[in-house]
């Protein structure tokens, strides 16, 4: 559902009980003598949690004061960025649901107190949300692996698709991550990624791991278990707004209103669903090249020869090297990317035949259709043995 959210509070909405539990103490943006502002006209001050909480298993959030220049004087709102799963279960496989909303609120309005930051209920519900991770995690339990979903969707023009600025592919192709000015989409093995933060959290793309590192030291998981993860990140208002509008939304952005299982699967789905169409020609049944032919002849009135050979030619290399790599066999040739946008328009514009193979990419298309949230105990062999006892 939700997994990362950014917070902004307002200076009228919150009260400091200890400034010298920030660094530098929150004193200097209040008190003589300030905190210069400096060229960019603006100063900040941090709590974040410390060594000792992660390894006492107690999960706080990232607080950031800022003093700025506005029309009319200075404003000092409070930044809140923290992890719903993790503040809630320790760590972020265990999903959370919108019944889980009060015990969020609770919980996130005592962190809070103890570090020393005092605000009411209602405000944290109706506050602004300034970035939020949608996620979902998916259990794979079929031999179905994460590798085998990611292979596939590296073969896939993800960039060209979802108007995305780069995408880059990480740990051995591990996770791959969807880079845009406004949202990232990353898609990863999560007990990998988890292995790797083990290591060293520069390698891993989830960050904070200290928390859920040991987590599956003393309850292991029934075999198999891999768990794929998908991480829509809208890092700014602008785009949280854009997309409700998308969406035919009108709500606001309040984190009441933003936290919703029914939003949450939705937007998920608005992203996935490009991904889910983007891999359809990897579905094509190419056992027998003769009769896909026949088919695609049959399927499309008029078709020449030509065309359904170099048609035919287009799927059987996707299939084995992806797009990038098909189109960068093109460009040996030619100069021109004319050739290449010309066989795209009419791959799309060919009625071909679907679903004729299996395509792991449909686990996750049906899991996320579904949306049940992810709970660790039903996979951990602890659980599964006490069920029987």
């Amino acid at each position: 559902m939700i997994d990362t959210v950014v917070l902004s509070i307002p200076r009228s909405k919150y009260t400091i009980l200890d400034h010298n539990r920030f660094e530098p103490s929150t004193k200097g943006l209040f008190y003589p003598p300030y905190y210069s502002l400096g060229s960019r006209s603006n100063f900040s001050c941090k709590q974040n949690p410390t060594k000792k909480d992660y390894l006492s298993g107690i999960y706080k959030p990232r607080l950031t004061i800022t003093k700025r220049i506005r029309k009319g004087g200075y404003v000092y709102p409070l930044r809140i960025e923290f992890s719903i799963p993790k503040l809630i279960f320790s760590n972020n496989f265990d999903e959370i649901q919108e019944s889980d909303f009060n015990l969020v609120i609770d919980t996130l309005k005592e962190r809070l107190k103890e570090m020393a930051i005092l605000i009411k209920k209602d405000d944290l519900v109706n506050t602004k949300v300034s970035a939020i991770h949608y996620s979902k995690n998916i259990a794979l339990v079929n031999y179905t692996s994460c590798s085998m979903i990611l292979g596939e969707l590296a073969k896939i023009n993800l960039t060209k698709r979802l108007d995305l600025d780069k995408t880059s592919f990480r740990n051995g192709g591990q996770a791959i991550h969807c880079h845009a000015n406004s949202f990232d989409i990353a898609i990863y093995d999560k007990i990998k990624d988890l292995e790797q933060a083990k290591v060293s959290e520069k390698r891993s793309t989830e960050k904070n791991n200290q928390i859920q590192l040991n987590l599956f030291d003393k309850n292991p998981t029934v075999k198999p278990f891999e768990v794929i993860r998908i991480e829509i990140r809208l890092n700014n208002r602008t785009k949280i707004k854009s997309l409700l509008k998308s969406l035919k939304m009108t709500t606001e952005p309040t984190f009441i209103n933003l936290y919703s299982d029914m939003l949450s699967k939705n937007i998920i789905l608005y992203f996935w669903k490009e991904i889910e169409e983007s891999s359809q020609i990897l579905s094509i049944d190419t056992d027998k090249p003769s009769e896909l032919f026949r088919t695609i002849i049959k399927n499309n009135t008029g078709i020449r020869n030509t065309k359904t050979l170099k048609i035919l030619a287009t799927i059987f290399l996707v299939q084995e090297i992806g797009f990038r790599n098909t189109r960068n066999l093109f460009d040996t040739n030619y100069k021109s990317n004319k050739f290449w946008y010309n066989l795209i328009k009419e791959l799309k514009e060919t009625r071909l035949p679907m679903n004729g193979k299996y395509n792991p990419i449909e686990e996750v298309s049906r899991s996320i259709k579904e949306f049940k949230p992810l709970k660790l105990k039903y996979y951990q062999i602890k659980n599964k043995i006490n069920e029987y006892v």
